[in-house]
């Protein structure tokens, strides 16, 4: 692919939701910034951004074969289906997307219960995480080592700052309607 580029992660966002099919999708949006337009330089050039979004879903797909998630008990595998590549206004602002899948068996009318253990770290950027649950969802526990706030049973914010520990253990109990 030739000269890597030099970027400076600025913000991450998460959005967890859960359909009836016992799927959960993610959505995974990091901002950076690029002084050297490198990701820009990508969208008059098919082959070298083809081959730029296949090595970024690759490596996303290492990085969550590396998390143990689990859904009432059972181990499940995530994956990257997809990745894109937008802009935030500016060549130097691009912002990565992931569109990641799982699935686990549920607990309809009861309660169910979703971990994930990944590396424990600093955090290198603000980011925020939202978990949006169908409605007549109930949020009934939160273990996290980052701040968090529900709102209205069903949604969870969970938040970290640049330069917050997380300890790489997440826990939350809900109910399905």
């Amino acid at each position: 692919m030739g000269k890597k580029p030099s970027l400076i992660p600025l913000h991450g966002h998460a959005f967890f939701t859960i359909n009836y099919r016992e799927a959960f999708t993610q959505i995974l949006i990091f901002d950076y910034y690029d002084p050297e337009r490198f990701y820009y330089s990508l969208l008059h050039a098919e082959d070298r951004y083809k081959e730029a979004m296949e090595g970024l879903l690759c490596s996303m797909n290492e990085l969550l074969s590396e998390e143990e998630i689990r859904i009432n008990g059972e181990k499940v595998k995530a994956e990257a289906l997809t990745v894109n590549l937008d802009f935030r206004g500016e060549a130097e602002r691009p912002s990565i997307s992931f569109y990641i899948e799982f699935k686990g068996r549920l607990n309809r009318g009861g309660r169910n219960v979703y971990e994930c253990r990944y590396e424990p770290g600093t955090a290198e950027y603000d980011y925020e995480v939202y978990w949006i649950l169908p409605e007549g969802s109930r949020i009934l526990d939160v273990v996290t080592s980052t701040e968090y706030e529900v709102y209205g049973d069903r949604f969870l914010v969970m938040w970290a700052r640049t330069g917050d520990r997380y300890d790489g253990y997440e826990k939350i109990v809900f109910t399905l309607p």
